[in-house]
């Protein structure tokens, strides 16, 4: 009997950690801003657009390379409180570490590309 109840209580985890998990996921969690390029085994693309003095709400994301595909000025808010005004140029690459943020566009808005790798394994 024990061990029934044991296993009905990790399975009720399971259940409830598994929409924690997607909840996660930009794309589902917030459309208005996040919409899937591309993805396969080594690479997720996302377009990522916010209208000019917009924000987006506290958030997690992986480590990612942002392509801003215009110039745009913002402000990154980690979950610790820190803040930071960021400075992007159209077309220069830059890494972006995971975490938990908030993120408040400048004037311009925001658009550009957010590339999660997946995989550092060579192609076959």
């Amino acid at each position: 009997m024990k061990s029934i109840a044991s296993l009905a209580g990790l399975v009720a985890i399971l259940a409830l950690g598994v929409p924690a998990i997607h909840a996660q996921d930009p794309v589902v969690s917030d459309p208005a801003h996040y919409k899937l390029e591309l993805e396969n085994d080594h690479a997720r693309v996302l377009h990522v657009t916010v209208e000019p003095n917009g924000k987006i709400e506290l958030h997690e994301l992986n480590g990612a390379i942002v392509v801003p595909l215009t110039d745009y000025e913002s402000t990154l808010k980690t979950a610790d409180g820190k803040s930071q005004l960021i400075e992007r140029k159209t077309g220069k690459a830059a890494w972006l570490p995971g975490g938990k943020r908030e993120f408040e566009a400048g004037p311009k808005g925001v658009d550009a590309l957010l590339i999660e790798p997946k995989s550092t394994s060579p192609s076959k």
